[in-house]
């Protein structure tokens, strides 16, 4: 009972400026009162003359403002003086508090230019994003390599001029309730083409039912669990995508490497709901990522000796090695365990150049601890297990699982999983900085084992590779990268984001005017990595390759001349 008290009372003094107020008049008129009381006694007994009530409020009112006293009751006596200099402090007390806490904060509120509500004149065909959350900056950063205009709607007045400085003139931010129809109408949501909502998913819901009678524009709910996706299809959503579980399944996939096309990570090819898509019929181009694993036939051979073009008709577009990139390896490079590749290659040959040169001879059975049992870890686990390999999960709670209950920083409970015995370690842990403790652990007791973390903030990615992590997802990245390829899947599909800025995506040239790959590539500052034809398809095609409608291009380059690539090569699709 105490401790509510102090509670509401912390509430009270630190509340909202209209609390504050409350309280200062509460005081304000008490204190009035009180002197009041006290003077129209005390005045008699030491001056020795009758005094009124009005009086003695006009008095100590006088007083209290410091606008003059004497005028209408002289005093002599030593005690009057005294009461009334107490009367003339506190007054002077109350007006100094009353300026800083509610005078100077109300002007300058008024003052301060507010977010604008509204967006001035119509737009149409926009992506509206309601709420900010992680994957907001991701999110928009992948729209930008498109023309459609971006809107983003928050109801805090502080994250509007963040989001406002942190975009500027490339996006609209609005600034708005939840609740009120007006904001929708604000935000022209009956003309968007796309409604991304990012909030818990409670207030997912509501949001959804308030604008659903409003637009005929696909609704992408962005939720932590999908295990809220009935109701939020019951309130209107279109589409539900949960970047954790999505995340979970890359950070599978670059464990369990096997025979079979399917396990790969192929272009991270999902659907609306955030689930692996089957690849399309025919032959198509596929950048594919590779560990190269202990005792493959690839370990501890430089790239050339692979000679992946002349078999395989591949080519390698970057090397990763704990968070470190190299573009365009040269044939010299030598792969260790501890490198990823990214091949372009065709869909047809990946089983066997997977076999060939990939796969450790032999019935091999992983053995893989997964630190944590969230949302991330758990797809994971489901992923790995369901591909026939053995995981020990570690977490603090118990789980129908098979699990070892502690802390996945602590070296008995990681020797309890067998972690020295580990092929791999998934690091899921909810909390960034508890990761990396992990992955130094799990780098310490087993160097060997490769390690592949999950990282909610930017920043944490480095320290995880210079922790001993192999392979880092950014959650946030991850899950931008997904929804912008569902909202954008009519004129482009973004593959794959790289370190350094530069976007691969994968568009269909569908002008009816003839161009080369060097016209292209020269007027938009971009690069043609592959040409997927009717009647053939190339592999780095040379600057005098033609281009004819039809054809699905595989191009890399940075946001702006992805923007011009889509203006020039698919005029007929905007």
């Amino acid at each position: 009972m105490v401790r509510d008290r102090k509670v509401t009372l912390w509430r009270l003094l630190h509340g909202s400026r209209r609390v504050k107020a409350v309280i200062y008049f509460l005081i304000f008129g008490a204190q009035i009162a009180l002197y009041t009381l006290l003077f129209h006694y005390a005045y008699p007994l030491l001056e020795g003359k009758p005094i009124t009530w009005p009086a003695s409020l006009l008095f100590v009112l006088e007083t209290i403002t410091t606008v003059g006293y004497g005028d209408l009751l002289p005093f002599t006596n030593q005690y009057t003086v005294l009461i009334v200099i107490l009367m003339m402090v506190s007054g002077i007390i109350q007006i100094f508090m009353v300026i800083p806490l509610l005078l100077i904060p109300t002007i300058g509120s008024h003052l301060q230019p507010s977010p604008p509500q509204r967006i001035s004149h119509e737009i149409s065909g926009h992506v509206v994003i309601v709420g900010h959350n992680p994957i907001t900056k991701a999110l928009v950063e992948s729209l930008l390599i498109s023309e459609l205009p971006v809107v983003i709607i928050v109801d805090q007045k502080e994250t509007a001029f963040m989001l406002s400085d942190l975009f500027g003139k490339r996006v609209y931010v609005i600034w708005g309730s939840y609740h009120d129809n007006e904001t929708w109408e604000g935000a022209w949501v009956e003309k968007a083409r796309h409604v991304v909502v990012c909030e818990e998913e409670q207030t997912t819901a509501s949001i959804i039912i308030g604008m659903r009678a409003m637009t005929k524009a696909r609704i992408i709910a962005v939720v932590d669990k999908l295990s809220f996706e009935r109701y939020l299809r019951y309130a209107g959503a279109d589409s539900v995508l949960s970047p954790k579980h999505v995340t979970g399944q890359i950070l599978a996939r670059h464990v369990a490497l096997t025979s079979h096309v399917d396990t790969l990570v192929e272009e991270t090819v999902v659907d609306e709901n955030g689930i692996r898509v089957t690849p399309r019929a025919g032959d198509p181009l596929r950048i594919i990522n590779i560990p190269v694993l202990a005792g493959s036939p690839a370990a501890g051979h430089r790239l050339g000796e692979l000679e992946l073009s002349p078999r395989f008709g591949a080519e390698c577009l970057l090397i990763s090695r704990r968070g470190q990139f190299s573009f365009f390896p040269g044939p010299d490079e030598v792969l260790d365990t501890s490198t990823m590749l990214f091949l372009l290659t065709w869909m047809s040959s990946v089983e066997k150049l997977v076999a060939d040169l990939f796969l450790p001879p032999g019935e091999t059975r992983f053995l893989g601890v997964v630190t944590g049992f969230g949302d991330v870890g758990r797809s994971a686990y489901r992923e790995l297990t369901a591909l026939g390999m053995e995981c020990v999960v570690v977490d603090q709670k118990p789980y129908p699982v098979n699990i070892v209950v502690g802390n996945a920083e602590d070296e008995d409970t990681l020797l309890e999983a067998r972690i020295r015995d580990a092929d791999f370690c998934i690091v899921a842990l909810n909390d960034d900085s508890r990761n990396i403790l992990t992955t130094l652990m799990v780098r310490n007791l087993n160097p060997r084992t490769r390690i592949l973390a999950r990282a909610n903030d930017a920043a944490s990615v480095d320290k995880l590779a210079r922790a001993g992590a192999d392979y880092v997802a950014l959650l946030p990245s991850i899950g931008g990268q997904i929804v912008a390829g569902v909202l954008l899947a009519d004129t482009v599909y973004i593959i794959l984001s790289l370190p350094n800025g530069q976007v691969i995506v994968r568009g269909r040239y569908s002008t009816g005017i003839p161009a080369t790959v060097s016209s292209i590539e020269k007027s938009c500052a971009v690069r043609i990595l592959g040409i997927q034809g009717k009647e053939k398809s190339i592999i780095y095609p040379d600057g005098e390759s033609a281009v004819h409608a039809g054809d699905i291009l595989l191009v890399m380059g940075f946001p702006r001349g992805l923007r011009k690539f889509i203006r020039v090569t698919q005029r007929d699709l905007l």
